[in-house]
């Protein structure tokens, strides 16, 4: 009987979301054991990792992700996070800018730019950042109303 990864994959994200790491991160061991560059596996361990205090299990995580998935924004969103963590600021924004420029419409970086900014004094820019989360937020639950009507 051959193990359906995806569904091991599914199995395991759900766990995750009740916030049962440990549990969740087996199922991503194995998963992974089967395919080792599954990408959705990387970054959902390495999220674990990065809620663990692990940074470097987790950026190890990021980086093999996106030597398979180079123009994923989400990941470079996610290694942005860990720097963010590391407290190294300049790489943050950097990664978070990397993530707008690959995927415009994806709020997240927009808010974390906004934050970084925010730490650094600047708070004009931090507003404008925040403004265009929003903006792209609102664009998206447009995009779903004319797609769900």
């Amino acid at each position: 009987m051959s193990v359906d990864v995806e569904d091991l994959f599914l199995e395991g994200a759900q766990i995750l979301t009740l916030r049962q790491f440990d549990k969740a991160l087996e199922i991503f061991n194995k998963v992974l054991e089967i395919e080792p560059k599954f990408v959705k596996a990387l970054e959902a361990r390495a999220v674990i990792y990065m809620q663990k205090g692990e940074l470097e299990l987790a950026e190890k995580d990021i980086t093999t992700a996106l030597e398979v998935e180079p123009e994923n924004a989400r990941l470079y969103y996610r290694l942005g996070q860990i720097y963010y963590r590391k407290k190294d600021l300049d790489k943050a924004l950097e990664l978070f800018t990397k993530a707008i420029d690959l995927e415009p419409t994806y709020p997240a970086p927009y808010m974390a730019r906004s934050q970084i900014l925010r730490e650094k004094g600047m708070e004009e820019a931090a507003d404008m950042e925040l403004d265009k989360a929003v903006a792209v937020q609102r664009e998206l639950a447009k995009a779903r109303k004319i797609v769900d009507f």
